[in-house]
């Protein structure tokens, strides 16, 4: 088949690596210069790696990757609130959002993605989808699959009455050096006024995020530097503030948190399908952006390579739609428990933390695993 990939980030590269051994003609259209990613650290979850199984990619990016071993939820006092070890037969690992984009990139014929061609409009047929773009003639596809992000050109076109909601507050990231004394746990401290989490990479770097609770686009933090940040969070533990006078002044990002309110079908005129944040896009709670959207790739592939279009894309529906609603769900269940702000709040919050067993915790993880891949 001919098959249009639209956006060369995690999931439609991903896709695209696997393709390459089916012997499909793929064509990856980025409507950006290069692949360069807007990030900082990521994780990549057992549910991914077992998923790929023996190819290769998941060697490469274990290569790459930081094993984690836990994670702890602290207060702001730096009291444990909750900690997961995680089981020694998993491999979660933590990379650079980059580092992840260039190991799969590696596995895509260069010549394959087409920089600077954005997508204006798509047209299905029964006999094809027609691609239009703004520098280059239209080009007709017997598969387009829209892999363009949240805010997915693509999406809204077949899908005009899907939401992007926003949560309720913002987010500053970014990477620090010389954090070798942080082993291999991923921390958080939750506080009256925010979240703060440090996640280690390799090399001594580290990954760090802090959220507040914000209006969209609120103009309180739209210039909120390093400065501002130290001074919001001076309060936190030293391990905080020592993360916040390491960073570089210039390099921090800032997002508002949003998701994509859960669709029925990710497959649209039968020609059409969503994939990654363009399907189901959720909020960084559970760690599993990335790592769904590579697995929307690996399902995908599977399907293809074992029934007719039709078929394969209605097992890829089934397979899909509704376990990524449900990391969606837990994930902006996480968030608004994690966001609270008021006194009482946060004492019940913290209190039925320490109380509950790790083991239903782990429990509450597990349904990632269980996800078939085909």
């Amino acid at each position: 088949m001919k098959i249009g990939i639209v956006g060369a980030g995690i999931g439609g590269l991903t896709l695209a690596a696997l393709l390459r051994e089916q012997k499909h003609e793929v064509r990856i259209f980025e409507k950006n210069a290069t692949t360069a990613e807007v990030g900082a650290g990521i994780g990549i979850g057992d549910n991914v790696l077992t998923k790929l199984g023996k190819h290769d990619l998941a060697k490469g990016i274990k290569n790459e990757g930081q094993i984690l071993q836990s994670m702890r939820i602290s207060d702001e006092q730096d009291r444990t609130l909750s900690q997961v070890d995680f089981p020694k037969s998993a491999t979660n690992v933590t990379l650079l959002r980059q580092s992840l984009v260039d190991i799969i990139a590696t596995y895509v014929d260069q010549h394959v993605i087409h920089f600077n061609c954005e997508v204006t409009g798509v047209n299905a047929t029964d006999h094809g989808v027609t691609l239009t773009f703004a520098t280059k003639e239209s080009e007709q596809f017997d598969l387009v699959v829209a892999a363009d992000g949240i805010h997915s050109h693509v999406r809204q076109s077949v899908a005009p009455e899907s939401k992007v909601r926003y949560q309720g507050y913002t987010c500053f990231r970014g990477v620090v050096e010389d954090m070798d004394t942080l082993g291999h746990i991923a921390e958080e401290y939750w506080g009256k006024k925010g979240r703060f989490g440090i996640v280690p990479l390799l090399n001594g770097k580290a990954y760090w995020f802090a959220t507040i609770n914000a209006k969209e686009k609120d103009p309180n933090y739209l210039h909120f530097n390093k400065p501002y940040l130290q001074a919001y969070f001076n309060h936190f533990p030293q391990k905080v503030r020592m993360i916040l006078d390491k960073q570089p002044e210039t390099e921090i990002l800032h997002h508002d948190i949003y998701d994509l309110k859960p669709l029925k079908t990710f497959v649209y005129h039968q020609r059409i399908v969503l994939l990654g944040d363009a399907a189901h896009a959720t909020t960084p709670n559970m760690g599993q952006g990335a790592g769904q959207a590579m697995e929307d790739a690996i399902v995908l592939s599977n399907v293809l390579s074992q029934y007719a279009l039709p078929e394969a894309l209605k097992r890829y529906d089934h397979l899909r739609v509704k376990h990524t609603a449900k990391v969606t769900r837990k994930s902006r269940k996480i968030g608004i428990m994690a966001q609270k702000d008021s006194k009482m709040a946060i004492a019940i919050r913290n209190k039925m933390l320490c109380i509950l067993p790790d083991g239903l915790v782990m429990r509450q993880m597990k349904f990632l695993n269980k996800a078939k891949s085909e």
